[in-house]
């Protein structure tokens, strides 16, 4: 196993094998679908504080929704299934730079929050990936707050200034 850089960035969600030449495939988990184009390593980690695995590109190719990507030394269904389930995640220092209105979910934890009174009400924990949405899991001190990631609650995120401003007052009974 190759040393792995400290700060990586998911890329993608490993599924399953797919056919019989090795190949995997994955859902994309960033805005530019064409990445896996020019992918030549990446790292592959089953979750989240577990060490990562090197892994050398050496096909890739996408349909309307998937990619598939076979990797070096891999060359049939079981040698690529323990791949099954786990994150795709490339260095930090090799992420795209984002469109002015998207933010990586990687620099969420940490951010404070602030409600819509002006009031800091904890800061982000972790970032839940809950299907087709994400939760804001917000340490407050006495218990963590989940806060759903869209329009209704989440009002801006600030980079520069580590602020997530979010109008809670439809939780406030919960809180």
């Amino acid at each position: 196993m190759t040393s792995a850089p400290d700060n990586f960035v998911l890329i993608g969600n490993t599924l399953k094998p797919y056919g019989l030449l090795g190949e995997v495939k994955i859902r994309p988990a960033t805005f530019d679908f064409d990445r896996h184009a020019n992918l030549s390593k990446v790292y592959f980690r089953k979750r989240v504080g577990q060490e990562a695995e090197a892994l050398e590109v050496r096909a890739t190719r996408a349909d309307s929704e998937y990619w598939y990507l076979k990797f070096k030394g891999m060359l049939t269904p079981e040698s690529v299934a323990h791949l099954s389930g786990g994150q795709l995640l490339i260095p930090a220092e090799e992420r795209l730079e984002l469109p002015a209105d998207m933010v990586y979910l990687s620099d969420v934890p940490g951010m404070a929050v602030i409600d819509e009174e002006g009031v800091t009400i904890g800061s982000v924990v972790e970032v839940l990936e809950q299907g087709a949405s994400e939760m804001l899991v917000v340490g407050t001190g006495k218990k963590d707050l989940l806060i759903p990631w869209n329009d209704h609650f989440v009002k801006s995120i600030d980079i520069q200034t580590r602020q997530v401003r979010v109008d809670v007052s439809a939780l406030r009974g919960l809180m």
